[in-house]
């Protein structure tokens, strides 16, 4: 019996090709680009997964208040967080702590070096915490001692080749070693670290080589907020409730601050998978994705398998009017209705099948490109939540029976004697459900239109928006770390300077410790001003003198630097505001005290956007400096190749032994907005496959159409109707259920639009003509997919109409 209910199965679908492959296509397409977001949110949610204590692993932030108002929010805190929280809670079994030395180093053996990024001081337990395989060395004793170094594993073949590097020496030279150059102890090789992890770590320093910088007193600081704290607590431990109880530990050992400046400090705790998606705080130890994007991606999965099981179900009854009278003539040849439910729950079966094959196809061909295009590690174990799963398995599970049952019940309840007498065409069931699906089709298409088009409006405004500084024509070198160059260290950027500034095509040098683009490393809450507390967060930035007239930077009152000096200091327009000034002109010679140093406001610079317009203005506090990390030159870009050659022959020069590292400013500033233009990219191609999918929908419903309307055309034409009045007639209905589609749509997709716009301190308005601009694009494409149906019925002849009939 099954053999036979295959051959029908087959013997069907090839009977009707053209139609079984817009079938198929459909499916097939709805489950490749299902399958393909899927892979993506999945790379996603795995990271720190794969974590041996993941889910029990919690990193400790800190929320500032001052005067009762929340001021900032930072992912680093003191270093006697750890230690006092795990001495007071039974329930923190052990912790690590991280400080971060440099965004970037030089490893020097002998004759050869390494460039690294990110280089961070941990204790002991970093290897307990973490799973980060270590391929040589003792994670237990690794760390132990000072000047004891791990390596990665990319380094320590630079190095060392096939030699062996435990025990081995380097020097390590890095900003925040202040001008020396340790040599290190090689104690441990760690493997790189893979993709799907926030910690991307290029060296680890042990921890107690701090304290032959600063002393043991750091150890039990609670205002020098530089350390990434992660708790490991017991099992079943609620970390809300842990929360809660941090605060009288926090307010025994600062009771006395808290009331003399009145501020609060509040710990939290996010679990380490959390992070990658969940925390956009100050100071993270990377970039993050977005947790609104991966479910937006997601749910766009699940949508488009929707609308192509919708079209599947749509398209399985359009064709049912051609099997009706195969299925009477069945029936009183005495075929009972669960043979008949077998058979065409079989052929979907089949379907599905060969969509599942042929979106293999596409998969194979098409994600290869996709994951390049999109920043995907097909090669990353993936290590998802097993609800996410069963999720998906049941929403997948759901829409295979549904898209099965659905048709096969329908079919196999044809009435013989009236499908044999034609009566069919005239009571066709399920015509009012088909419309609703298409209407929920479209709008959705509408609803994935906007916010594309919102989404593409919003990072060419951050893109095109004035930033306050030019970051064009700058190239961005990394300053010399190596001290094999032969200068003192802080008289190489005054000689780099002199020498760059020569070059014909330069138009003017300058430098400082962090660029555009990036997060400002230092930062301090308790700067006073004319000896009374001030109430907020200041990032603090050493620049190069020049630094303001390379960037075009407005000075609004005082003067710039005319050489490095700690007593003096610029402020911008926002440090004005929360330094409690009215006008600019009222902080120039007023006196600024941090760290028990005072210092005086020489200068106030107009705001400019130091960090992507998804975030507010900070207010910083300049300092000028020549112990900088980034040199930045200013060049004409007529001759650009030739200019970078003598960049790089100078260098080299000045500073041998050193690698010489450029990129340019404006690429590096619109990095920022990478995870929105992945996510825009992404949803414009997925959403254009839905819109193409819904339209396959709309192809089924306008074939059904016009198939049960043959005569009455046929008598339209016999009475005089013109082509042009028929073509109106048959495609009023779909026009119709567009409008209707364009109704439910506007509302969502504006209240979508708006929350993801809210993400932005400075965003676009929506405006009426966006919300309606989807609607015109899916109208037209409306018309281009029914007017070669439409077109055709109208003008065929009505005697071959009238026969038929």
């Amino acid at each position: 019996m099954l053999r036979n209910y295959l051959k029908i199965s087959l013997r069907t679908l090839w009977k009707s090709k053209l139609f079984s492959f817009i079938t198929i296509l459909g499916l097939a397409l709805g489950m490749a680009a299902g399958w393909m977001i899927f892979r993506y949110v999945t790379y996603e949610l795995s990271y720190d997964r794969f974590h041996h204590s993941a889910e029990d692993t919690y990193r400790v932030y800190q929320r500032i208040y001052k005067n009762g108002e929340l001021d900032a929010q930072t992912a680093r805190v003191a270093p006697a967080v750890a230690s006092a929280f795990q001495e007071n809670f039974s329930s923190i079994e052990n912790y690590t702590r991280m400080v971060i030395l440099g965004p970037d180093g030089v490893l020097t053996y002998r004759d050869r070096y390494s460039s690294e990024k990110e280089i961070y001081l941990a204790d002991t337990a970093f290897f307990s915490i973490f799973s980060f395989p270590l391929l040589l060395g003792n994670p237990q004793t690794a760390l132990l001692e000072p000047f004891n170094v791990i390596i990665s594993e990319s380094s320590a073949e630079k190095l060392f080749g096939q030699e062996n590097p435990l025990g081995k020496t380097i020097t390590i030279d890095a900003e925040n070693f202040d001008g020396q150059s340790p040599e290190f102890k090689i104690t441990g090789v760690m493997a790189d670290m893979p993709e799907n992890t926030h910690l991307q770590i290029g060296i680890l320093v042990s921890y107690p080589t701090l304290f032959e910088f600063v002393g043991h007193q750091f150890d039990n600081s609670w205002e020098w907020n530089n350390t990434y704290t992660y708790l490991q607590l017991a099992k079943n431990t609620d970390p809300s409730t842990l929360e809660r109880e941090f605060l009288p530990i926090v307010q025994k050992f600062n009771e006395k601050q808290f009331v003399e400046a009145n501020i609060d400090w509040q710990f939290g705790l996010q679990s380490l998978p959390s992070i990658h998606l969940h925390s956009d705080l100050q100071h993270e130890v990377s970039v993050n994705g977005s947790a609104l994007y991966a479910y937006l991606l997601a749910s766009l999965a699940l949508l488009i398998l929707l609308i192509a099981y919708i079209n599947f179900i749509n398209l399985t009854t359009v064709k049912a009017l051609r099997r009706a009278r195969e299925v009477g003539i069945r029936k009183v040849a005495g075929a009972q209705r669960s043979q008949l439910i077998r058979q065409f729950f079989l052929e979907t079966l089949l379907i599905n099948l060969i969509a599942v094959l042929l979106a293999a196809l596409i998969i194979n061909l098409a994600f290869p490109t996709v994951a390049d295009r999109f920043g995907v590690n097909t090669d990353t174990i993936i290590s998802i939540p097993l609800s996410f799963l069963i999720g998906v398995a049941i929403w997948m599970l759901a829409l295979v029976i549904g898209s099965g049952f659905y048709p096969a019940f329908v079919l196999s309840g044809y009435q013989p004697k009236k499908v044999l007498k034609g009566q069919f065409s005239r009571s066709a069931p399920g015509a009012s459900l088909r419309k609703v699906l298409v209407v929920g089709q479209f709008a959705l298409a509408f609803v994935f239109i906007t916010l594309t088009l919102v989404a593409s409006q919003q990072i060419h405004f951050m893109q095109q928006q004035d930033l306050g500084f030019n970051p064009k024509q700058v190239v961005v070198l990394k300053a010399p770390k190596s001290i094999d160059y032969g200068y003192g260290y802080n008289n190489k950027f005054p000689r780099f300077q002199q020498t760059i500034s020569s070059l014909p095509d330069v138009l003017n040098v300058s430098g400082s410790a962090t660029v555009p683009g990036q997060d400002i490393f230092w930062y301090d809450d308790q700067i006073r001003v004319q000896d009374q507390e001030t109430s907020g967060v200041f990032s603090i930035l050493h620049v190069a003198p020049s630094y303001f007239q390379q960037y075009d930077i407005e000075l609004i009152a005082g003067r710039t630097f005319d050489e490095p000096s700690r007593t003096k200091w610029i402020i911008n327009e926002s440090a004005v505001k929360l330094l409690g000034f009215d006008e600019a002109e009222m902080a120039i010679g007023q006196t600024i005290q941090r760290n028990g140093e005072a210092g005086e406001i020489i200068g106030v610079v107009r705001d400019f956007h130091y960090q992507s317009l998804k975030k507010a203005i900070e207010p910083i506090l300049f300092w000028a400096s020549h112990s900088l990390n980034y040199y930045t030159v200013e060049v004409k870009t007529s001759s650009l190749t030739q200019t970078l050659e003598k960049l790089q022959e100078n260098y080299h020069l000045l500073f041998p032994g050193s690698p010489f590292e450029y990129f340019f400013l404006d690429e590096f500033f619109n990095r920022q907005y990478q995870a929105e233009q992945q996510f825009n990219a992404l949803f414009r191609l997925f959403s254009g496959l839905a819109v193409v999918i819904a339209c396959l929908g709309l192809l089924a419903l306008s074939s059904f159409n016009l198939t049960q309307r043959t005569k009455e055309i046929g008598i339209r034409k016999v009475l005089g109707a013109s082509v042009n009045s028929l073509i109106l007639l048959l495609s009023t209905d779909y026009f119709k259920l567009i409008g209707i589609a364009l109704v439910i749509a506007i509302p969502v997709a504006n209240y979508f639009a708006t929350e993801w716009l809210s993400n932005f301190a400075y965003a676009i308005k929506i405006s009426l003509g966006l919300l309606l601009l989807p609607g015109v694009i899916v109208l037209a494409l409306t018309l281009l997919t029914i007017s070669s149906q439409t077109l055709t019925a109208a003008r065929r002849n009505p005697v071959n109409s009238l026969r038929e009939e």
